[in-house]
């Protein structure tokens, strides 16, 4: 399991020193910073759009700006996920097939909570799907859901259908269960922030006097050292699901959303992800 360490919480020559050859994400929105001037110091880079905080502050990613920056750096990221909505996946969709149309090969996105059909049709269309909270979400909840997504989507062994990368999902607890492809978390730039260390759970928690750089470190050792699952026990599950099969060969620009709409014709889901976890 790959972990990317989003954002920066150091100054930038700290940083650059600390996280030479690691894998690292950012975000469109701070792609101006001097620490994302020369991606090739790292060792390796994923592209988030910056949906998710924009959204949080009630502003927005022009699409167009978001393709032409995905089309220049496309040789030198690992991946760059799709302009996602948090509140209407119908837009994320829309966005998936502009940034197609333009060339570009987007990681599709995924809340938990938006129709199951969904995430069965982006699975059989394009080999990794990236997966994140639905707004509001409580930890209980997306375990549950996370349950049912790898019982969808994993063989009798509990190997992996699918390559998963799990938005915030850097909690031991998660990470120990579930074999994300790779997952990511900005809890350490809180953590600095804060003066704050990891908890038993990966959590910022306590206080510490230690200097800036140190508890950096002692982030990046503490996932580093967590426990990552690489096979779900599927009789661990706590919701209902069951495994769907997975087509071989097929990638980008391959979405039909076939049993999506069969899903939508067939009677009511929640229209996004606020309706969805809404239900109880």
């Amino acid at each position: 399991m790959i972990v990317y360490f989003t954002g920066a919480p150091l100054a930038t020559r700290e940083y650059l020193e600390l996280m030479q050859g690691r894998r690292v994400m950012y975000s469109f929105v701070a792609r101006r910073r001097s620490a994302w001037a020369d991606l090739s110091r790292f060792g390796g880079v994923a592209l988030d759009s910056g949906a998710y905080s924009v959204w949080r502050r009630g502003a927005k990613v022009d699409l167009g700006e978001y393709a032409d920056y995905c089309a220049r750096l496309e040789g030198s990221l690992d991946w760059y996920a799709n302009l996602d909505s948090i509140a209407d996946w119908r837009l994320t969709l829309a966005n998936q097939a502009t940034l197609e149309r333009r060339g570009l090969r987007p990681v599709p996105v995924f809340h938990l909570g938006e129709p199951w059909a969904l995430l069965d049709d982006l699975a059989i269309a394009y080999e990794r799907v990236a997966i994140g909270r639905g707004p509001g979400m409580e930890f209980a909840r997306v375990v549950s859901a996370l349950d049912t997504v790898f019982t969808r989507y994993t063989d009798e062994e509990g190997s992996p259908l699918v390559r998963f990368h799990g938005f915030r999902m850097t909690d031991r607890r998660i990470m120990a269960r579930f074999p994300f492809e790779s997952v990511d978390s900005t809890t350490w730039i809180a953590g600095n922030a804060y003066g704050m260390l990891p908890t038993d759970t990966g959590r910022a928690g306590g206080f510490s006097f230690l200097g800036d750089e140190t508890k950096a470190r002692v982030w990046l050792e503490f996932f580093d050292a967590a426990p990552k699952a690489y096979r779900y026990a599927r009789n661990c599950r706590t919701v209902g699901g069951d495994a769907r099969p997975r087509r071989q060969g097929r990638r980008n620009s391959n979405f039909t959303g076939r049993g999506l709409r069969h899903e939508l014709a067939s009677g009511p889901v929640g229209l996004g992800p606020r309706e969805a976890i809404d239900v109880r």
